[in-house]
């Protein structure tokens, strides 16, 4: 379990925990014997070691890839965060109307929401002259928050298009 949230990997540092008391569990009587962890001990160590709003369910051993999915994927979105945050990219895609107009008419979506997303487009870019989006890896940069790539599409350009034209329409459903 320590393995799959990505908190350890070595026993040695299991055992030094639970000789500190960091890590509750029933002390072996003899060598032989290793230490015992009660499942609610797991699950509160777990629980102060992941970050808030990690969840974490040793009960459910089916559910167990789901969960390790899903916490895999919030590290992975905070380490971009934190890289997005240095402003370390991988590269920009530059944006321009007729690319939106067209990816708009793809999906026969209205005009008005056309302008909203150019809008919002130079809005997110006002220190360039023309409108870009940064990315890195499988994500790219929009108003603050991480969206990912639409891989429905071949073309980078057109997989940040239009992952940012379905943000920009269900934002404005709301």
């Amino acid at each position: 379990m320590l393995k799959s949230y990505k908190i350890t990997t070595h026993k040695e540092s299991v055992r030094r925990w639970l000789r500190q008391g960091v890590l509750k569990g029933i002390a072996p009587s003899s060598r032989k014997e290793g230490w015992q962890i009660p499942k609610e001990a797991l699950d509160d160590f777990l629980l102060q070691r992941l970050t808030e709003g990690y969840t974490t369910d040793v009960a459910k051993e089916s559910n167990t890839t789901i969960v390790e999915k899903e916490v895999e994927e919030r590290i992975r979105a905070e380490m971009w965060i934190e890289l997005a945050n240095k402003n370390i990219w991988e590269g920009h895609v530059e944006l321009k109307k007729t690319r939106i107009h067209e990816c708009i008419q793809h999906r026969y979506y209205s005009k008005e929401l056309e302008a909203v997303v150019w809008q919002r487009c130079v809005a997110n870019s006002r220190a360039y002259k023309k409108p870009r989006i940064f990315y890195l890896l499988e994500a790219f940069g929009f108003e603050g928050k991480r969206l990912l790539f639409d891989k429905n599409f071949e073309d980078l350009e057109e997989q940040v298009v239009f992952a940012l034209i379905e943000h920009v329409r269900l934002y404005n459903s709301r």
